[in-house]
């Protein structure tokens, strides 16, 4: 009989500290997934749409499934193999988590001294809120560029790539057009709406908010004065409001590569119907339950 491996279950959001760092718990009555980022937190994982026709590194087990070539057996230890491809991507993540708490305290003690209008950061930081004031005197010719500031706003970046936690998704949007394709309801009834340029949307009500990139191109009408004007921005990228401006954050890849595919493969119609010829469809995978 085949082992069977459930993941952690539950109805409604797991309690604070109650999953470890990356483990994945299931709300069944809600229909969403949890996990944490630091072991004391817990966050709502949000899937993205992937072109499949845009994967690579697709093991040959599976591309035999896919071109219907169906083989006597598949080969679970291939798939698995390619799941663990990404570890030492993961490792080198945690590192650089540690050593941007390790610095936090100071990279805050910089920013706090080169921009007297910017208020208590963490405390902001803290209460969802990234309302960052504008320094006329030492910020007026940045002209859409962090860098031209010394290194005080790259720092600023550095540190709020470390901690954003409390950030609130907007919905999506068109790199390509410079307009908002989606918004979700906590964004609407701030006011987003679709088919609108980022710089219609300045001012501490809108800070905190992000729109994930879902075509690339390059960014226009990010601000004023705009900091992200001109930057590539690709697939997967997130726009950050600080409530002057809207800064670009790289999380995208060109490509995807099988092992970094999240979501649910069970929407994927036509290989599941050659999974079922070949695989239990009873099988469960039980992690048990979370408090």
């Amino acid at each position: 009989m085949a082992n069977i491996i459930k993941l952690k279950y539950g109805s409604g959001q797991p309690a604070n500290g109650s999953l470890k760092v990356a483990e994945v718990a299931l709300d069944l009555t809600h229909k969403i997934i949890y996990t944490s980022t630091n072991g004391s937190d817990i966050v709502e994982m949000a899937g993205g749409t992937v072109n499949w026709d845009n994967i690579v590194d697709v093991p040959d087990s599976i591309q035999i499934i896919i071109d219907g070539n169906i083989p006597e057996y598949v080969d679970l230890e291939t798939l698995a193999n390619q799941v663990k491809a990404n570890a030492d991507a993961i490792d080198a993540l945690e590192s650089w988590q540690k050593t941007v708490d390790t610095d936090l305290a100071k990279i805050k003690a910089d920013i706090l001294k080169n921009a007297g209008e910017i208020a208590d950061n963490a405390e902001q930081i803290g209460k969802n809120v990234i309302n960052i004031s504008a320094n006329a005197d030492e910020i007026a010719d940045l002209g859409g560029r962090v860098g031209q500031n010394e290194s005080d706003i790259a720092d600023l970046q550095d540190a709020l790539n470390g901690d954003l936690t409390g950030l609130v998704l907007a919905g999506s949007y068109s790199a390509a057009t410079n307009l908002i394709t989606g918004v979700r309801s906590e964004a609407a009834s701030a006011g987003f709406k679709e088919d609108t340029a980022l710089n219609q949307y300045l001012g501490a009500d809108y800070a905190g908010y992000y729109f994930i990139v879902d075509a690339p191109g390059t960014l226009a009408n990010t601000g004023s004065p705009a900091r992200a004007d001109g930057e590539e921005a690709l697939v997967g990228d997130w726009l950050v409001a600080d409530a002057t401006h809207w800064l670009l954050f790289h999380f995208a890849t060109e490509t995807t590569v099988w092992g970094t595919i999240n979501g649910d493969i069970g929407n994927q119609d036509d290989l599941q119907a050659q999974f079922l010829t070949k695989m239990d469809v009873d099988a469960e995978i039980d992690g048990g339950t979370y408090a």
